[in-house]
């Protein structure tokens, strides 16, 4: 399989390509091109996680984890942002940091496995779509503009993620040799059907995810509508 070093630049490198696309059409601003490179490059590292100590898996775990102190500070603070006392500042980011290291990330190490369920496009739909509803729920100050925005975010991490198991099945390929390695089709798969379980749950999720889309009843109006994606 590829190396994290190879999956981190072919993503970054195919995503940037198609947020410059974006941005060279007109079709978006500099700010969310950037935004939509960065998600894209780190959803070419997504389906590593399941892979205990790995690079990928502390880079997300730590932006997951600067995700979750974000949304329990904006929930205290509130639509108002009153002001944090000093004591919520040092207790709150100390206790959402322990919990994803000493709780979440041994039970996630603990209940997967490596080219398991995260190695999967199920898994990577179901990112795509909480990448979006997570987007859409921090930035709906604007509806089109936000709904587009989160939608182009979910689409990006699902397409680095699809990047990261194209190549992962490329390198199951020895052209050296001519030979198809063991790994071959364990990377590039629909779901993996030996977990039924987690891959009911994902289906699940996916669905109800699906169903939250911002704009659902105009999603596909605005992904046909191009002139809808000039931000200036």
């Amino acid at each position: 399989m590829a190396n994290f070093k190879t999956h981190f630049n072919i993503a970054a490198a195919g995503t940037g390509i198609s947020s410059a696309v974006l941005l060279s059409a007109g079709h978006t601003d500099i700010n969310t091109a950037l935004w939509l490179w960065f998600l894209g490059t780190i959803g070419g590292l997504l389906p590593d996680i399941d892979s205990d100590n790995s690079t990928s898996l502390d880079i997300i775990f730590n932006i997951f984890t600067a995700v979750i102190l974000l949304m329990v500070l904006r929930y205290i603070t509130g639509e108002h942002f009153r002001e944090i006392r000093f004591i919520e500042l040092l207790v709150i980011p100390l206790a959402v940091y322990s919990i994803m290291k000493w709780l979440i990330r041994p039970l996630f190490e603990k209940v997967t496995v490596h080219r398991g369920s995260c190695h999967s496009l199920l898994f990577l739909i179901l990112c795509g779509l909480l990448t979006t509803q997570l987007t859409w729920i921090f930035n709906n100050e604007y509806a089109t503009k936000s709904a587009i925005v989160a939608l182009l975010s979910g689409g990006f991490v699902f397409f680095g993620g699809l990047i990261h198991l194209i190549l992962d099945e490329i390198y199951s390929v020895d052209l050296s040799n001519i030979r198809i390695k063991r790994s071959f089709g364990t990377a590039l798969k629909i779901a993996y059907f030996k977990s039924k379980r987690a891959t009911f749950m994902m289906l699940v999720a996916s669905i109800a995810l699906g169903y939250m889309l911002p704009e659902t009843d105009t999603t596909m109006n605005l992904l046909a509508d191009w002139s809808a994606f000039n931000f200036y």
